[in-house]
């Protein structure tokens, strides 16, 4: 990218797939320059999602309010913090 223009990246789950996002879609935490807590701590924040909604059970819906708000939360920080760790190279929001 010319100009000074920076990646933009979104933060949000997916079934089976890693939960950071581009314009090409999705985006292999292994090639972005972040720590690899960062990166065990957004893999573990998708398979949580995939829990929360019953995926496994084929279920597909929130039934834990309280523990979906907890985990929005924690999503809303891992998406700071991946800003943090990116800094100039991306912009970075939470939610699709």
């Amino acid at each position: 990218m010319g100009g000074g223009e920076r990646t933009a990246y979104r933060v949000f789950p997916e079934y089976s797939a890693d939960p950071v996002w581009d314009h090409e879609g999705m985006v292999d935490l292994d090639t972005l320059p972040i720590t690899p807590a960062l990166r065990d701590l957004l893999r573990a924040w998708n398979a949580e999602w995939e829990q929360l909604v019953g995926a496994a059970e084929g279920r597909y819906e929130i039934v834990d309010e309280a523990a979906h708000r907890r985990w929005q939360r924690a999503g809303r920080g891992l998406a700071s913090r991946l800003q943090s760790e990116l800094g100039g190279a991306g912009v970075v929001r939470y939610g699709p």
